[in-house]
């Protein structure tokens, strides 16, 4: 095997150093050439810097992975959180919602106006429809407060009158229908609602009307009268109707009505 090292080779030659020249000898070992040191018994300083760069790159990587995880369990804590919140929020509403909005019962109705929108909160309403039975002389129309479309809530009905037992502003009305068979000269008709107060009578609402019809004409007669406003009443006070000829009013007794309800 041919090998260039730079150099030619020089001669070896053996000396028996038994000869008694050991000086000669040893100056001969210390000028022939010594063997190249291989390059792979030490490691390169590059590969030594190689390892310390990645060896730093590995630390940098270990912080960044583990600020991200800070991060997602930071998240995770927080929509945990966020859940729990919602949850007592709701928990919180339902036991404020009350008892009669959850109950799956229908409520019942009377009339015009349910008979219990609120447990702590009673109506004040009423609704009277004509009555066959009314007096020719007193003028004072008797109702019907049980029967068909007609009820009373929170209001009490006594001989003919309206019994207000709560102070506030009501809507009150009344309607009437006259029917005659003939026509008179002296034809007319008033209607008139009253207010007692402490024993003193008070007209509130009142409507007159003459010329309803043509003299002398044998064909009956038909007309009515309607009466209605706002009124502030207060508790006890008794409302009731009166027209000037009872025994006109007509026997269909859904055209005749008096009422009333409370706004506040």
């Amino acid at each position: 095997m041919n090998g260039n090292f730079g150099h030619s080779p020089q001669p070896v030659f053996t000396v028996d150093s038994a000869g008694g020249h050991p000086k000669q000898d040893l100056y001969y070992h210390q000028q022939l050439p010594r063997p190249p040191v291989p390059c792979w018994t030490f490691p390169p300083a590059r590969d030594e810097m190689k390892k310390r760069g990645w060896g730093t790159m590995n630390k940098g990587i270990v912080w960044v992975l583990i600020l991200i995880l800070l991060l997602v369990f930071a998240a995770l804590g927080l929509g945990a959180y966020q859940i729990l919140r919602l949850q007592t929020e709701m928990q919180r509403l339902t036991q404020e919602i009350p008892a009669q909005m959850q109950s799956p019962a229908p409520q019942k109705q009377v009339g015009l106006y349910p008979a219990e929108l609120n447990k702590n909160k009673q109506n004040s309403a009423a609704h009277l429809i004509g009555c066959a039975d009314q007096s020719k002389s007193s003028g004072t129309l008797k109702w019907e407060a049980k029967f068909g479309d007609a009820f009373t809530e929170g209001v009490k009905y006594i001989n003919g009158g309206l019994l207000v037992n709560k102070t506030g502003l009501y809507f009150v009305y009344s309607r009437v229908e006259f029917i005659s068979p003939k026509c008179n000269s002296r034809d007319s008709y008033t209607h008139i609602m009253s207010r007692q107060r402490n024993g003193h009578n008070r007209r509130i609402m009142e409507d007159h009307q003459e010329g309803i019809c043509t003299v002398g004409s044998k064909h009956p007669w038909m007309t009515s009268s309607h009466l209605g406003s706002l009124q502030h009443l207060r508790q006890s006070d008794w409302l009731f109707v009166n027209v000037s000829h009872p025994h006109l009013i007509s026997k269909n007794y859904h055209n005749n009505y008096f009422g009333l309800f409370k706004i506040n």
